[in-house]
């Protein structure tokens, strides 16, 4: 149809043809002038026009099916959130209800097993007060160890034998649960349920054990299965969307539990199959039994259903497409209209020099075309950090790179520095990371104060920042000078606490300093000397400045051959020698086993060097094998000499080892393949193994222990070993340290302490012996206080295996 712009030319054409007489006569006249104005085959503009107009048409439509599509996604993602989140609900409810019941019976039957409750008549109170209290219960009930009912609420099946029932054997083992049964005993005192179907139960039960650890019996609970359905209507009321939803419960086979039983319902494995539903799983993760109980909660929904305000919102996107494209289309005419005017105006005053009518002046239009704004988007996320605004590591290096020409071109010296915040993680750990994202965003707001001197401020990543300096100085002695002096004005920069959300938290910080222009270095290398001096600053005590130093360098390429020497010597250079542990009433006990690295070049390398290497390197792990493997051929080497069947012989564990879970197994492989009496063999463990999982310790040692090996507390009284844990230890020797007994006969304290440590080890049964025995006054003194087994170099020094049975063995 004619646009307005249209129908004012052809106003101002017709005034113009009535001023001139050649106003077209006649009707066809008349339309063929229009044409000619609104054709796009007649018309220059309204060729022009129409072009543009169907390519709005094209791109609104492209545009807002886009904008549906989108749309349409992020609603069904909404729908299965929606529906992960209900099944997530149920099955959480069920987790924590389920575990509330296995808590409540576990400490009940700790509470009657310990004897706090010894009346059957108190018992049976008990029993009904906590089934009075939690509608759950069906039955609450006591047993004997032979699986008669002792006790139990409302009185029911008291006196009868249970040793059949599952629940029972389960619970003599330990915490039972099960999945849900029909009642069988207690069929006849519960009421059908409203379906006619006998009542169903989930059993939870658990071991009455006495103090002593003797299994006393069983108590056990039945739920009521219609619990659960409780737990998923209840949770189906706080649903806001009114369509129906199908909840069903299935067990660790498959078998379905709950809503099974209704037709068109497929198996657990091929549910998710079904293209009619949309379907949601969650597992119920339970406690008890070890692997879980293996229940799967499925939420099913009709698409119909699910997706139903993706239908409504997809015929609201139709319409609102078809309006935007309408009003696209007019738009993009009215536009081209006023775009293409200048030609129409140039083509009319063609007409009229060439004598034709002009067919109208109108005023342009221009428009103006905002750019940018995403460039400068993507511009300030390749060279920025997200977080605190600050230039990124890239960026930084780069700037690196330039200061390092331009201190090579100008002869001065730069420097680059790496501040490390302290305790982070700790932060991080305690607070939360949102508390360490505010202190990184306060650090970097305090570093910037920087930039006013002419510093260069970039975050590195994680709690790391860099800050670059240029023309410190000429001299490479004053602009390390120069630049340490920065670097305690940004440590006192950092040291005012900060104001978090949290409240106020002191930050402190390790800096490494590493000059430029002191040698042809690239941006990569500096960083590496900054990142090793504050590793240095880090490891004198962190919040301090350390310049980097050649030595730091040096060190890190030593430490690495070291390891790798070290890499290479095992087995091949290491040996053993057998240190003599003796007692003054029987003689020669056995030795401790020392393993000592031959180094081709180094020679004899002390094991204070390549222990603690082997240790951070996970090295520890094929040493302390190849050792356990020498000492227990040994071990059987003597068990066939009537002299040495009898010694033995100590190796000494390192808490990493024996915290590893496969140490036990491989202990066991060793003996094994040896042929060594277990009971010749002791692990001496310093005190730091009580650092770790006690429980976890203790179960190994009497693992260990069952199998006839031995344990002795090495270096004790350097540590802080707690009475309680010593107890639980299955221990057979403490042995005192010989930092104590080095100065035993000249300083009190020290001599107090051995004392005690043998007193200590008296009282608890366990045989002791002092190591680093030098001296006859030593020795003497050290029999005088109780302790009668000794090593150290008064009774030989560490030898080779010939030289020990040389000396040891009677030929």
């Amino acid at each position: 149809m004619p646009t307005l712009t249209a129908r004012m030319e052809w106003r101002a054409g017709r005034a113009t043809a009535w001023q001139t007489g050649t106003e077209p006569q006649g009707k066809r006249a008349v339309i063929d002038w229009l044409l000619n104005k609104v054709s796009p085959f007649r018309s220059v503009r309204a060729r022009f026009s129409t072009v543009m107009g169907g390519s709005g048409i094209v791109l609104g439509l492209a545009l807002t099916l886009f904008m549906e599509w989108h749309l349409e996604a992020g609603l069904r993602a909404a729908a299965r959130d929606a529906l992960n989140a209900f099944a997530s609900e149920i099955a959480h409810k069920l987790t924590e209800d389920l575990s509330n019941r296995q808590r409540e019976v576990v400490l009940m039957a700790d509470l009657v097993g310990r004897n706090t409750i010894v009346d059957p008549e108190a018992i049976q109170e008990v029993l009904d007060e906590l089934k009075h209290r939690q509608a759950a219960y069906a039955w609450v009930g006591l047993t004997d160890a032979s699986g008669r009912v002792t006790a139990a609420s409302g009185g029911f099946l008291k006196g009868q034998d249970v040793s059949a029932r599952p629940w029972f054997a389960g619970g003599m083992s330990g915490d039972f649960v099960a999945d849900p049964h029909d009642a069988v005993l207690l069929a006849k005192y519960m009421k059908p349920r409203p379906d006619g179907e006998p009542p169903r139960f989930l059993d939870v039960a658990a071991p009455v054990k006495s103090g002593q650890g003797a299994t006393l019996g069983v108590l056990a609970a039945h739920l009521h299965w219609d619990w659960v359905n409780e737990v998923v209507t209840e949770t189906l009321r706080k649903r806001r969307k009114d369509t129906p939803l199908e909840v069903l419960i299935a067990n660790r086979k498959g078998e379905w539990l709950l809503g099974g039983g209704k037709p068109g319902i497929p198996d657990l494995e091929s549910i998710g199959a079904d293209t009619s539903h949309l379907v949601a799983t969650q597992n119920v993760v339970t406690r008890r039994p070890a692997d879980g109980l293996g229940w799967t909660v499925v939420v099913r929904e009709d698409l119909r259903y699910a997706f139903a305000p993706v239908n409504e919102v997809r015929k609201l996107m139709l319409a609102f497409t078809a309006l935007v494209a309408a009003l696209f289309a007019w738009a993009s005419w009215m536009i081209a209209g006023r775009v293409v005017r200048p030609i129409v105006e140039l083509a009319d005053a063609a007409k009229t020099h060439a004598g034709e009518p002009s067919a109208g002046v109108g005023k342009s239009l221009k428009g103006a075309d905002e750019t940018g704004v995403l460039g400068r988007a993507m511009d300030r996320l390749a060279h920025n950090d997200r977080l605190t605004g600050l230039i990124n590591r890239s960026e930084a290096l780069m700037r690196v790179e330039q200061a390092l020409l331009r201190a090579s071109g100008q002869h001065s010296h730069g420097a680059l520095l790496l501040v490390n915040l302290d305790n982070v993680g700790v932060l991080n750990s305690t607070l939360g990371h949102e508390a360490g994202d505010q202190l990184l965003t306060m650090t970097a707001r305090r570093l910037r104060k920087l930039e006013a001197q002419g510093a260069i401020v970039a975050r590195l990543g994680g709690d790391e920042f860099l800050v670059l300096l240029e023309d410190l100085a000429p001299q490479r002695v004053q602009a390390q000078h120069n630049a340490l002096e920065f670097a305690s004005m940004v440590m006192h920069l950092l040291d005012e606490p900060m104001e978090l959300d949290s409240g106020p938290y002191a930050a402190q910080a390790s800096v490494g300093v590493a000059l430029l222009g002191d040698a042809p270095l690239t941006a990569d290398d500096v960083l590496q000397r900054t990142e090793l001096a504050m590793l240095e600053a880090k490891r004198r005590g962190k919040h301090q400045a350390v310049m980097f130093d050649q030595c730091m360098q040096d060190a890190l390429r030593a430490r690495v051959q070291f390891e790798e020497a070290l890499r290479k010597a095992i087995p091949y250079q290491l040996t053993v020698l057998y240190q003599p542990q003796v007692d003054q009433q029987s003689g020669l006990l056995g030795a401790e086993v020392l393993v000592r690295w031959c180094h081709p070049e180094q020679g004899l390398v002390s094991p204070a060097r390549f222990i603690p290497l082997a240790e951070e390197t996970g090295l520890i792990f094929p040493m302390g094998q190849w050792v356990l493997e020498t000492a227990c051929r040994q071990l059987h080497a003597w068990q066939k000499l009537p002299d040495a069947a009898a010694w033995v012989l100590a190796v000494n564990v390192s808490v990493k080892e024996f915290c590893d879970p496969r140490y036990v197994d491989g202990v066991c492989r060793i003996l094994e393949q040896t042929g060594a009496d277990p009971h010749r063999l002791k692990l001496e463990l310093t005190e730091s193994v009580l650092a770790q999982d006690v429980d976890e310790v203790v179960a190994k040692m009497q693992a260990l222990k069952a199998m006839g090996v031995r344990f002795a507390l090495d270096d004790f009284g350097t540590g802080f070993s707690s009475l309680s844990y010593l107890q639980r230890m299955p221990l057979d020797q403490l042995k005192i340290d010989q930092s104590f007994v080095h100065d035993v006969a000249t300083q009190p304290h020290d001599a107090s302490i051995v004392r005690t440590v043998i007193a200590l080890g008296q009282g608890l049964g366990l045989h002791v012996i002092a190591e680093g025995v030098e001296t006859a006054a030593q020795q003497s003194l050290l029999e005088s206080y109780g302790c009668t087994s000794y090593q150290g170099y008064l009774f030989g020094r560490p030898m080779a295996i010939a030289d020990f049975e040389r000396t040891y063995v009677s030929h």
